[in-house]
């Protein structure tokens, strides 16, 4: 009886190692290799001049119409003709709103849809109590140790100088695309992307429906991704929802020395720690589709138990929610940004107020936000107010099945030595939303290696980008305009 029973454990056991190796052998993708291509010269040096030149324009979001802001962004796009005659003898060009740039680079079928290349102007400001922490002023421009310093380096006027320059270089060569490709070029992503709202408009008004579009987003990540230690190109093929909640609380106003039990800071602040203890659920969705691709470089006992979420999944969701990266992958986030209360040390506020903000998967949506904090807080002196403005459901997911994200693939992996590419839920806010109106193929990717130490320079201290780099964007842009810009 005993040997029975033994027998029965081992072939239970054995059946179980079966069980996990198959899963773990059909899990990963195989990696895609292409065959080395020829790229072309490109003389990074001039391309890094070109770009801290336009640095120095100051052309932060203008939250309200000033001269100086338009001088800004007139002085840019002055530079850019200079820098750029034949892009700008050969393309034709409209602007929107006063300074969003669109360009049309006519291609000899006009029957092929368009191809739309995305980037952005403006940039963040920099704050005034941090101009010390600099390594260089953040609007010099600065050309040093490798890198071109400033706002707007990595977020993105690197993008706008690398999509020009390829062009240009292009038309040196007497390029012309089958299909015609536009540069649209906004002047206030950063504070809603009007300019890009007008220019879907007018596409929709002209029932142009471009094929493709490509806008900032993903990029290529080291040491970012769990148990990856390649880079890997992550193209957004989505982005999170959005919305911003102002919770307040009103009290009767009066002096510290004889307060409540509970001052309106205290209860706000109390339903903000409840918000925060009281996460949003995991959904591995969107990780499991990007770490599918991409864990073929992984070492083998990881590949294990990823494929057996049945078995491993508690481990796995504890790893993720400890890197804030993955952990916004997985779930909607909760972030307090904004607390005002108070004006006095010995006077008791009438009213406390915060701002939250939420990022949203797919899935979710902002009434159900809404619903969840009242439910977490719970408290009726609380009230909750929605900032319309930026209220937002998560983007439709483009598909990754069809030729032009292939395409888009390939030369990732021609120009970038054949690293891993994967789709990826943006994070972030970017005007490729729009086009979703007219638009199924919309993607989000920035042709850069970034490091963690390269994600906090965005919209922080010291915002770089190597020169190197630079030479490297312009081959890649120019080795998609030729495949992007045939007919398939």
């Amino acid at each position: 009886m005993w040997l029975n029973i033994i027998l029965i454990v081992v072939v239970l056991i054995l059946f179980l190692i079966a069980f996990l190796l198959v899963r773990t052998l059909m899990f990963a993708k195989p990696f895609v290799a292409e065959e080395p291509v020829e790229l072309e010269e490109v003389e990074a040096p001039v391309v890094a001049e070109h770009l801290a030149s336009i640095i120095q324009c100051e052309t932060v979001s203008m939250l309200s119409d000033n001269s100086a802001g338009r001088r800004a962004f007139y002085e840019l796009q002055l530079k850019l003709h200079e820098m750029y005659p034949r892009l700008h003898a050969t393309l034709e060009q409209q602007i929107f709103n006063d300074f969003t740039l669109l360009y049309a680079w006519r291609g000899k079928n006009p029957d092929l849809p368009p191809a739309v290349l995305m980037a952005h102007q403006d940039v963040v400001p920099a704050a005034p109590d941090s101009l010390d922490q600099w390594e260089y002023p953040p609007f010099s421009g600065a050309i040093a140790d490798g890198f071109v310093w400033g706002r707007g380096t990595l977020d993105i006027k690197s993008q706008v100088i690398g999509l020009m320059e390829s062009v240009e270089a292009l038309l040196k060569t007497g390029y012309q695309p089958e299909r015609t490709i536009y540069l649209a070029f906004d002047h206030d992503e950063e504070i809603g992307g009007t300019g890009t709202k007008a220019i879907v408009d007018w596409f929709a008004s002209r029932e142009i429906r471009p094929g493709l579009v490509l806008d900032e987003g993903g990029l290529i990540a080291e040491g970012m991704l769990p148990w990856v230690s390649l880079p890997v190109a992550l193209v957004g093929t989505a982005e999170k929802g959005s919305l911003i909640l102002e919770l307040s609380v009103e009290a009767e106003p009066g002096h510290s020395a004889f307060p409540p039990k509970q001052t309106a800071i205290g209860a706000l602040a109390q339903g903000l720690a409840f918000l925060e203890h009281e996460q949003f659920p995991i959904r591995l969705t969107a990780f499991m589709q990007l770490i599918k691709n991409v864990a073929a470089a992984m070492p083998f006992t990881q590949q294990l138990a990823l494929a057996n979420l049945w078995l491993f999944g508690g481990v796995i969701k504890k790893r993720l929610e400890a890197n804030p990266i993955t952990n916004a992958i997985i779930r909607t986030t909760t972030a307090t940004t904004v607390i005002h209360a108070g004006d006095r040390a010995n006077v008791l506020p009438g009213k406390a107020s915060a701002l939250v903000n939420f990022r949203l998967l797919p899935g979710e949506t902002t009434a159900g936000v809404c619903d969840h904090v009242r439910k977490v807080v719970d408290d009726p002196r609380l009230k909750l107010e929605v900032n319309q403005s930026w209220a937002r459901e998560a983007s439709p997911e483009s598909p990754t099945d069809v030729s032009s994200y292939q395409l888009l693939g390939r030369a990732i992996r021609q120009v970038f030595d054949n690293i891993p590419v994967s789709p990826y839920l943006e994070l972030g806010a970017t005007d490729a939303r729009y086009y979703y109106e007219i638009c199924d193929e919309v993607y989000r990717f920035t042709p850069l290696i970034t490091t963690p130490d390269d994600l906090h320079r965005i919209h922080g201290l010291n915002e770089r980008v190597s020169i190197d780099a630079l030479g490297k964007m312009v081959q890649f842009y120019i080795q998609l305009l030729r495949t992007w810009g045939e007919d398939f």
